[in-house]
């Protein structure tokens, strides 16, 4: 039996969700590479093939403006990225488009596409600066993409686009980021497939999209939940209108929860792998946790911690 893929992809960024000039530490970054090159053998251990990771860099103007240099993070951990990717690893791009609302104040901003494609450029202009290299693998932050963006991507040379929720409903950036004055929308996400795809043709050089992973939501047989997905299907004209739980490893879970979401996506057959978004470690208990259920999981079926590019190559065959 070919191994079911995991993806952990790794953001490396401020430990605060909107970070300005007071409050701007990013540690848990450097605890993120810290604890998962300790986690490594462990993982390999348990599933008994080797064990890869994504890390996804911030290196926007947001980074910049707060921090004074957008390769700030980057460089500081610049001797653990080289050390993960000598182990296998990829080193990728994560970017949220912030601008500053003055007093060192920041908000977001996916309303103006002409700022995103500007603030999504300097980010893969900054990553080949620092790196000497280009991106191949990225991820936009704020739980957003467009097709725009993701166009962006792929003439900007990346080869696997880790952005895509499936499952989730639009929300209003105001919502997401109260107090700020942020502007913009997620878009709905509930019809994006579950499996990697290829969004612009299907040659071998074509950038292919990674949904992260979901499972159904245990609240289905509540009312107020099919009335609400019944108002985005018809207000989003999508083909799937039923709202997905994604798979977090930072989340606090209800005991046996954890493990039964994650059993409700294999049983399920939708997904023919585990793409898994991971903020940092200041949730480190928790995502120990999640790994934990893996490494039970493996006792029970292959699987292998991979790249994107191993993702998507054992995807096809399950």
């Amino acid at each position: 039996m070919s191994p079911f893929p995991i993806h952990f992809a790794i953001d490396l960024e401020p430990d605060e969700r909107l970070p300005d000039a007071v409050n701007k530490s990013y540690d848990s970054a450097g605890i993120a590479l810290t604890r998962m090159a300790a986690l490594r053998k462990r993982l390999e251990d348990a599933t008994g093939m080797s064990a890869q990771f994504g890390w996804y860099v911030r290196m926007d103007r947001h980074i910049a403006g707060v921090y004074g240099d957008p390769g700030a993070i980057a460089l500081r951990y610049k001797d653990q990225l080289d050390a993960a990717s000598e182990a296998g690893d990829v080193v990728g791009l994560h970017t949220h488009c912030f601008e500053p609302l003055g007093n060192g104040r920041w908000r977001a901003n996916y309303a103006d596409q002409l700022l995103v494609t500007e603030i999504v450029d300097e980010g893969f202009d900054n990553f080949e600066r620092v790196f000497q290299s280009p991106c191949e693998v990225a991820r936009m932050g704020d739980m957003w993409t467009n097709e725009n963006c993701m166009r962006q991507f792929a003439a900007r040379g990346v080869r696997y686009d880790v952005s895509l929720e499936s499952g989730l409903r639009p929300k209003h950036m105001s919502a997401h980021y109260p107090g700020t004055d942020s502007k913009g929308c997620r878009p709905s996400m509930l019809g994006a497939p579950f499996a990697p795809f290829q969004p612009f043709g299907s040659d071998e050089n074509s950038m292919w999209a990674l949904p992260l992973a979901s499972s159904p939501r245990r609240d289905c047989l509540n009312p107020r939940m099919w009335l609400v997905s019944a108002y985005s299907s018809v207000t989003t004209g999508l083909r799937r209108s039923r709202a997905r739980m994604m798979l977090r490893p930072q989340q606090t879970y209800a005991p046996g929860a954890l493990r039964a979401a994650i059993d409700a996506a294999l049983t399920e057959g939708k997904q023919p792998g585990f793409c898994v978004p991971i903020r940092n470690f200041g949730a480190a208990e928790a995502i120990e946790n999640f790994l934990d259920v893996l490494c039970d999981v493996a006792r029970e079926r292959p699987i292998k911690f991979c790249t994107p590019a191993d993702y998507v190559r054992l995807a096809q065959k399950l």
